[in-house]
């Protein structure tokens, strides 16, 4: 197991079922994910922040050592083997492209330009043969892509795309647009797009649609690959159970298209149906599903479910087509099948005889063994040890627990802050990370009652070197700290919410700016925290770019072209140069530009602050940081995280 907060990974020992760690041996900054070669002795592992991948040599299993770190491109993600060994491929999510290693040299031999939008998940193909230069290669692109002439938050308005590979070119030889769901199998109550008026009474009988987002594990069963995805559902008006999906698309590997039976796509939304089941704690929606596995000797496999803490079991018919065995009318009981796991999954790997997975858990930090002849958990083995109570790195795992999940929080040996029931969404609907994957953005503009909203990227909330230093928030300025999302997470995701009254009961006080709501939940002060502290911002490809190469002066010459700033500063190795690029507009040109991009600015600032309370603007403003009377001042919190006990 990689564990990106340890900088580790972990072996865990699972000879004659035994179940125990075995070591942890240190590699780059941020390992994700790990490939064992064909003969068990070598471990390959992708350091996301390092950008590099080390090769674990394991020929003394009791020592295993880094035999190479090998530097690749921007933040390397998934990897993966061929099935003789032969090579490695490693997709490096922010440079969009993916390094060719020959394992025997580890060297690489080529860097695969252009494969599409944050390449992230991968697998390869194997036909069973002994020659693998007829193999394929599959790399989701984990956010959708924009479709030609249809309305910008429309229910279809983005596709899935996989891009396909070959092992005998190293080179992308085709792509797979994965179609949107035309009905979600959910109702709303109206339509903003539409112009259809929410009814009051509510009466939910718009059909909505879902697009695949969010891909980033697959898993090959036979002649298809089963992607699973967050599908987004954004037209308004927002309702908890309408905005996110569950979906698991499916590509026929010979045809390199989506498959079809019959003229018709095998998208599955595994939320279809659970409405239909009777409530109660065992009625969960898997939210955020990342990953998925099959066995290899029946028609079954299991979706990792990040934000619900479930595997939930899938089974294929004789043609391929998934389903979850959910109820397909009220009264209906189904037969959806729910393991519960540790705190946000994020892979799992199934054994050569079928009757046991291991689930690898990155929040609590364990991995959890799966008894597959009855569907159940049967043991949990910690990877790496857990922060020390009372420090800022068991402040941020909290946050971090809470901005995952879409249920609870179950680590109770790190104390009674860490054990919480169901509160973040109704039935395990919806997480902070279902629309802010990694903390950033899903790419996606949401139909708000307020407008139509861009998913922002969380790790620009703070200042980057003052945790106290907050932006004001929501586009238009309507939240001034983290803590005022619990409306979201009541409203939007149909959750208890963690401001509550002394009694335990939800405390109806829900009001923005005044008083402040830092203070009220140390687990939302924890949430904050973990945005400030936490979440890092994505890495520029241009890192590595040395000032004085081509690709650094083609860098500089488009920065003044755009008008970035003449004389911009560019990355290089060792700091930044500045660099003045050969032709430079006459300055009352520049001015007048300027002029008018600070005028554009201006307007849409004066429309933005509309919604900002006059108490907000006026003297309230001193002593939250700002300059009285002053609409951009600072928006800080002093010292609101308090440590836990």
């Amino acid at each position: 197991m990689a564990n990106p907060d340890k900088n580790t990974v972990t072996e865990v020992d699972v000879a004659g079922d035994v179940k125990r760690k075995a070591l942890e041996v240190g590699v780059g900054e941020e390992p994700t994910h790990a490939a064992v070669a064909p003969s068990g002795r070598w471990i390959w592992v992708a350091n996301t922040v390092s950008g590099t991948v080390s090769v674990i040599d394991a020929v003394d299993p009791q020592n295993p050592t880094v035999f190479e770190n090998i530097t690749v491109d921007t933040e390397p993600f998934g990897l993966a083997l061929t099935p003789d060994g032969k090579f490695v491929y490693v997709a490096n999510a922010r440079s969009n492209d993916v390094t060719v290693i020959e394992a025997a040299t580890y060297k690489i031999i080529t860097t695969i330009k252009d494969v599409g939008r944050e390449p992230r998940g991968i697998v390869i193909t194997h036909d069973g043969d002994e020659d693998d230069s007829d193999e394929k290669i599959h790399v989701t692109q984990f956010l959708g892509t924009d479709r030609r002439n249809v309305l910008i938050g429309a229910d279809d308005y983005k596709e899935g795309r996989v891009s396909v590979l070959s092992t005998a070119t190293h080179s992308k030889v085709n792509e797979i647009a994965l179609a949107p769901m035309a009905d979600s199998g959910f109702r709303s109550n109206g339509s903003a797009l539409g112009r259809i008026a929410a009814a009051n009474p509510a009466v939910f009988d718009r059909v909505t649609g879902a697009f695949p987002n969010q891909l980033q594990g697959m898993a090959i069963f036979g002649n298809k690959i089963y992607i699973p995805s967050t599908g987004a559902s954004q037209d308004g008006p927002v309702r908890f159970n309408v905005n996110v999906q569950a979906l698991v698309s499916v590509i026929d590997v010979e045809k390199d298209e989506e498959a079809k039976i019959d003229g018709q796509v095998l998208t599955l939304n595994m939320n279809r149906g659970i409405q239909f089941e009777a409530a109660g704690p065992n009625k969960i929606f898997p939210s955020s599903p990342l990953a998925a596995a099959f066995k290899r000797s029946q028609r079954e496999g299991y979706v990792v479910s990040a934000a619900s803490n479930i595997l939930i079991k899938l089974t294929l018919d004789e043609q391929g087509r998934p389903t979850v065995n959910a109820p397909a009318a009220a009264n209906d009981p189904g037969g959806v099948v729910r393991i519960p796991v540790g705190q946000h999954p994020r892979g799992l790997a199934i054994n050569s005889r079928d009757d046991r997975a291991y689930v690898a858990n990155e929040v609590s930090r364990d991995i959890t063994v799966v008894d597959l002849t009855r569907d159940t958990a049967m043991a949990t083995v910690r990877a790496t040890e857990l922060p020390a109570r009372g420090t800022d790195d068991v402040h941020i795992l909290l946050g971090k627990a809470l901005f995952n999940t879409s249920r609870g929080v179950n680590i109770p040996e790190l104390g009674p802050d860490f054990v919480m029931g169901d509160w973040m969404s109704s039935e395990g609907w919806s997480s902070c990370y279902a629309c802010h994957p990694h903390g950033l953005t899903d790419g996606v503009v949401w139909i708000f009652g307020a407008g139509p909203r861009f998913t922002l990227p969380m790790h620009s909330t703070f200042a980057p070197r003052d945790p106290n230093d907050q932006k004001i928030l929501n586009h238009s300025a309507i939240f001034d700290e983290v803590q005022d999302f619990e409306n979201n997470i009541r409203g939007t995701s149909g959750g208890v919410g963690l401001f509550q009254s002394e009694d335990g009961s939800q405390d109806p006080q829900l009001d923005a700016f005044n008083p402040k709501n830092a203070g009220r939940s140390t687990r939302f002060d924890a949430l904050a925290f973990y945005t400030a502290m936490g979440i890092r911002a994505p890495i520029s490809p241009a890192r590595r770019v040395e000032a004085d190469s081509p690709q650094g002066l083609n860098i500089a010459a488009a920065r003044g072209r755009s008008g970035a700033g003449s004389g911009a500063a560019i990355p290089a190795q060792g700091g930044y140069v500045r660099r003045e690029p050969a032709q430079r507009d006459p300055p009352e040109r520049r001015r007048a530009a300027g002029r008018r991009r600070l005028r554009a600015y201006v307007t849409a600032e004066r429309v933005c602050l509309r919604a900002v309370s006059a108490r907000w603007l006026g003297t309230d403003a001193g002593e939250r940081g700002g300059k009285p009377g002053a609409p951009f001042g600072r928006v800080g919190r002093r010292g609101y995280a308090p440590r836990l006990a």
